[in-house]
């Protein structure tokens, strides 16, 4: 199996624990004082709504990296470009509110692993130009 598969599966868990049972607990990696997602969101200055939004968007690029990374490789690059974008806003969120790097952790390496999907062409089984 191509890295590639091993880093779609792995941030599309991580994503999805993080969105499905992991939503309203407390943990760690929460930014501020925040105990569940929801007051995490609220200590960046964000909404619900933008919340809900932000949640349904990345549970539904968790699942196509999940797709993707079991059956449909040529889901893998576009949905970890997106995913990206939305891991750097995470990785924005926690630097704007002076969180350490233990909240800021976990975005930074799904935004790493990501990157490595979308740019090293090696992982896809492309050749190079």
């Amino acid at each position: 199996m191509k890295l590639s598969k091993y880093l779609s599966l792995l941030v599309s868990l991580v994503v999805l624990s993080a969105w499905s049972f992991r939503l309203n607990q407390p943990s760690v990696f929460r930014g501020g004082d925040a105990v569940n997602m929801s007051e995490e969101f609220a200590v960046y200055g964000l909404s619900d709504s933008v919340m809900i939004s932000v949640g349904i968007v990345k549970i539904i690029l968790a699942l196509l990296l999940l797709v993707g990374g079991l059956k449909f490789p040529a889901l893998i690059k576009p949905s970890a470009a997106v995913m990206s974008l939305f891991m750097i806003g995470a990785v924005y969120f926690h630097i704007s509110i002076s969180d350490g790097i233990l909240p800021t952790l976990p975005a930074a390496i799904m935004l790493l692993c990501c990157l490595l999907i979308v740019f090293n062409p090696k992982f896809l089984g492309e050749k190079r130009s």
